[in-house]
């Protein structure tokens, strides 16, 4: 067993005593040699409707897209590890996804997401409506998921382990004096 399962086995146990059985069920699973891993792989969504999940993944796909230098979002699963975490979370995590969800469902009736997604980061650092202030916990959550990643971490960070290196190495940002 590696440091991430023991993390992971811990973070479950705690969080398992006053967890309801489809909580419980999805621990498990994660907790099992054979069930899933850190990458989500086969993870069953026990919170997120599948409407939610699509919607959730298209708006972590917008703010973390896939490009040339590493996939985005849902390459990560990043939808899968907010289901996680939700469905382990509190009674009012779970009714701040429901209604900021519904929120942007609603929303994007009348506009394009891309567009209401805009709108609401526009207003991250003075929250002024719903959407604006879910904006806030779509975004740490999409993140979160995202640099806790295979892909966030390996392919779009570049993070190589623990080695020790003779030389600091040199920034290559031509912006920042390297040519």
């Amino acid at each position: 067993m590696n440091f991430t399962e023991r993390r992971t086995i811990l973070k479950v146990l705690s969080a398992s005593a006053a967890a309801p059985a489809g909580i419980l069920e999805a621990a498990a699973s994660l907790c099992s040699s054979s069930g899933l891993d850190s990458a989500f792989e086969g993870y069953q969504f026990v919170f997120l409707s599948a409407e939610e999940q699509a919607l959730a993944g298209r708006l972590m796909e917008l703010i973390i897209p896939s490009d040339s230098h590493s996939p985005g979002a849902l390459a990560a699963r990043v939808p899968a590890f907010a289901d996680w975490m939700i469905s382990t979370g509190s009674e009012k995590t779970k009714a701040v996804w429901r209604a900021g969800l519904a929120a942007f469902r609603k929303a994007s009736e009348t506009a394009p997401l891309e567009t209401v997604l805009a709108q609401a980061a526009e207003e991250e650092s003075i929250p002024r409506t719903d959407l604006g202030r879910f904006f806030i916990d779509l975004k740490r959550m999409t993140v979160d998921g995202y640099y806790t990643s295979s892909i966030g971490i390996n392919e779009e960070m570049r993070y190589q382990g623990n080695e020790h290196l003779m030389a600091a190495p040199g920034c290559d940002h031509s912006e920042h004096g390297a040519g």
